[in-house]
């Protein structure tokens, strides 16, 4: 239990750090308007239906012209009631007019400087964490792109929530966030930069017509409602989006300097744990080995839990997995540094062993901008 608690603590300070970020870097905005630029392609067993329903309707087209001779007879009279049934459908879309335009899961769209795309929502469960009687947690999938020149901030806590068919809002829930195996979409994102992850909310388990809702600027105005449907349903990361760009990474070995820190990634392993504590099955453990000094003339906190990460490829983030370190008989650099000092330590990481595009992520400033990328492959 007290481990559960100091994670708590953890993911806690983690919303806390996305909040401080993204009130340092908000900015008043106009109203954001959302445009549709994509979508996702549906899985092969999707795509293989749609034509076997296809050549039935191929063949009812054939006999058509076959009974077509007959109603010839009364042409005159065919065209008065063409003119009613055009029922007005023009006007239903106006009525409907007021209703905010909403999206599909699979949908890529544009909206400020985001581009973005949900993946799907899934059910979820947790040894210790339960939802109150009645409800279930559930989690949104969703992939972001930075479109912007600068860096950018998001928070799951400030700009995410869902709304169920009576419009009752819902936002992120510590306890079905803490019940994702994969991480959140939150913190800075660079110039550029993909980050993908799940947001975990609790929902009553009768609750329908699910939307999940982001909006892009925390002091604007503008918003995107994904409609989920009533089904869960995931979709594989797009490989890639609008304005996404790799980030410039470097390589271990390098000596790196950002904000008041020089790093260096001296080595990385992976390791299958211990007889005691080992990963899920299909997971590894990843252990980067990293030196940083402090390049002050005062002293520095450094926390590996606030200020390293992972991400692969997809833009998945990993967070900062204690157990993995503990397993592979290493020490977090976590701590204070005196003027000039340095330390260096192992920081573990629990990621699918089928991984690939690995970046080690080092945000020296919690509240502030700018992060330094190692590519570990």
């Amino acid at each position: 239990m007290g481990f559960m608690r100091r994670f708590n603590g953890f993911v806690l300070a983690g919303l806390v750090f996305a909040l401080a970020v993204l009130l340092v870097g908000a900015e008043c905005g106009e109203q954001a308007e959302a445009t549709k630029v994509g979508e996702v392609t549906q899985t092969t067993e999707v795509a293989t239906e749609a034509p076997t329903a296809a050549p039935a309707e191929t063949k009812e087209a054939t006999e058509a012209p076959t009974a077509t001779p007959e109603p010839t007879q009364e042409p005159t009279e065919a065209p008065t009631p063409t003119p009613e049934p055009t029922e007005e459908p023009t006007e239903a879309p106006t009525e409907a007019g007021s209703e905010p335009e909403s999206y599909a899961v699979g949908d890529i769209i544009e909206i400020s400087d985001f581009a973005l795309v949900a993946l799907g929502w899934e059910t979820v469960t947790h040894d210790l964490f339960q939802p109150l009687e009645g409800n279930q947690f559930v989690a949104v999938e969703l992939v972001l792109v930075n479109q912007d020149d600068s860096p950018a901030a998001v928070s799951t806590l400030l700009q995410m929530s869902l709304k169920d068919s009576t419009d009752q809002q819902y936002t992120l829930d510590i306890g079905a966030q803490s019940s994702v195996t994969e991480g959140s979409p939150d913190g800075e994102l660079a110039a550029g930069e993909k980050i993908r992850g799940k947001i975990g909310f609790q929902i009553p388990e009768d609750a329908s017509g699910l939307v999940f809702v982001f909006e892009p600027n925390l002091l604007g105005a503008g918003k995107v409602f994904i409609e989920l449907g009533d089904s869960p349903i995931s979709l594989d990361p797009p490989a890639e989006l609008p304005g996404e760009i790799a980030p410039e990474a470097f390589a271990p070995g390098d000596i790196v300097k950002i904000g008041d820190f020089t790093l260096v990634v001296n080595s990385v392993e992976s390791s299958a744990g211990s007889d005691f504590l080992k990963p899920a099955e299909g997971n590894e453990f990843v252990i980067v080995d990293v030196t940083l000094e402090n390049t002050r003339d005062e002293s520095v906190a450094v926390s590996s839990l606030l200020q390293m990460s992972l991400k692969d490829e997809t833009g998945l983030y990993y967070a900062v997995n204690l157990l993995a370190a503990t397993a592979a008989g290493g020490t977090t650099p976590d701590g204070e540094l005196a003027a000039g000092e340095k330390l260096r330590g192992q920081v573990g990481f629990e990621v699918p062993s089928d991984a690939e595009g690995l970046l080690f992520v080092f945000d020296p400033n919690i509240v502030g901008t700018g992060r330094a990328f190692v590519a570990l492959d």
